[in-house]
């Protein structure tokens, strides 16, 4: 399994283009060659394509839709993908659409990717429709998997409420997350938690890896 190709999916709204943003970034620290590559197709509020320019000027590609289609949801960018999946001097993320629709838009590259290597993490905030308990997750990593024709590795816990994210509610999602990786028998790569909540509730000992993450996406309506 190579970490140099990591694809972030899962349900519409459960976190996964914030994740996908602050890997990079962290990434970049370590002085490597990163590329995002934005194939959300479904959310049209929170894609890695708006932030296209300021991750540009920190040194991180994002490849998106060329030109005037940079904003549609097309698939319109098979070949240069296609490069940079065979591409191993760099670190390749991919931004996947939520939900089974926006899964299907990788699984042209099966081919590549099967012998490539690749790590799929599905992130989950069990406050979203659709992945509240183990059998919803469970249903959703069933279509996901199926559409993308890709197996997915290991888990993400992102149990949040914007703003009223405390400490309760977080160990309370997180369990939810941890009941469904014993059921799945998937590992939990890490737990999730925004910078400025992580500060506030204390060193709580959770057993998984915590992973704080700074907020780079806001909706429109938000200024």
């Amino acid at each position: 399994m190579k970490d140099e190709i990591i694809i972030y999916t899962g349900s519409f709204g459960s976190g996964k283009t914030e994740i996908a943003i602050n890997q990079s970034i962290e990434a970049l620290k370590k002085k490597e060659k990163v590329v995002i590559v934005d194939l959300d197709i479904v959310n049209p509020y929170f894609r890695s394509r708006d932030m296209k320019e300021k991750l540009k000027r920190i040194g991180i590609t994002v490849i998106t839709p060329p030109g005037k289609f940079a904003m549609a949801d097309l698939p319109l960018i098979a070949p240069e993908i296609k490069g940079m999946l065979e591409d191993s001097n760099r670190r390749l993320i991919i931004d996947l659409g939520g939900d089974d629709i926006g899964a299907k838009s990788i699984a042209s590259f099966y081919p590549v990717l099967k012998d490539v290597g690749y790590q799929m993490e599905m992130v989950i905030n069990p406050y979203r429709p659709f992945t509240q308990n183990s059998e919803q997750i469970f249903e959703m990593l069933r279509e996901l998997e199926l559409s993308s024709r890709l197996k997915i590795n290991s888990l993400i816990s992102n149990p949040n409420l914007g703003g009223q994210t405390d400490l309760e509610s977080i160990i309370k999602g997180h369990n939810i997350v941890k009941e469904a990786s014993k059921e799945l028998g998937l590992p939990i790569k890490y737990l999730t938690i925004e910078e400025s909540i992580y500060q506030k509730i204390g060193r709580y000992n959770f057993s998984e890896k915590i992973m704080t993450i700074h907020r780079y996406m806001s909706l429109p309506w938000d200024g």
